[in-house]
């Protein structure tokens, strides 16, 4: 063969192996970006999970002390006369259920959980919040929390006073 011949087929064996492993990476880029959104899925379910089981370790919370539940109760119901020590654990429960909101509201914000999931973890805080006594307390609780947190809380029960208490919280959005 001569010298020529030989330089064009390594040329060409060169050009093959180039083409080769531009599709290899672009598989491989491929690859991560399909494993980078599993891994955002993934990290999404665990951040609702996680926000779901809070609700529910407060839920049982409220189902093994019957005082809470009864509390729970009359505060729905709109009771304000409560005794000092019914005070304290109303306002105990009620941080409980703000920083349930504040952490789900966290989440929302970085992008972990979408609207309709945060207003339906909101539905604890939310429930609480509407009760006259629940409706002093935040008012008064809520500065504590990130500005955005509280015009989207405060939104909210502006729609429910605004509906009568209804609150919606699947795929209704926030003015």
């Amino acid at each position: 063969m001569k010298r020529e011949k030989l330089k064009d087929i390594i040329e060409g064996v060169g050009f093959l192996a180039v083409i080769a492993s531009l599709v290899f990476v672009g598989i491989e880029t491929r690859n991560s970006a399909v494993q980078a959104e599993l891994n955002t899925e993934a990290i999404e379910m665990a951040a609702y999970q996680e926000l779901i089981q809070s609700i529910n370790d407060q839920n049982a919370l409220a189902l093994e002390v019957p005082e809470l539940r009864t509390l729970s109760i009359r505060l729905e119901e709109g009771k304000t006369d409560l005794t000092p020590a019914e005070q304290d654990i109303a306002s105990y429960w009620l941080w409980m259920r703000i920083r349930h909101g504040d952490m789900a509201y966290f989440q929302y914000q970085r992008g972990a959980i979408d609207e309709s999931r945060l207003r339906s973890t909101l539905a604890p805080l939310i429930g609480l919040a509407s009760s006259p006594y629940g409706r002093q307390q935040w008012e008064f609780r809520k500065k504590n929390f990130v500005f955005e947190f509280q015009e989207y809380v405060d939104a909210i029960l502006a729609q429910l006073d605004a509906e009568d208490g209804q609150y919606l919280p699947f795929n209704t959005p926030v003015n």
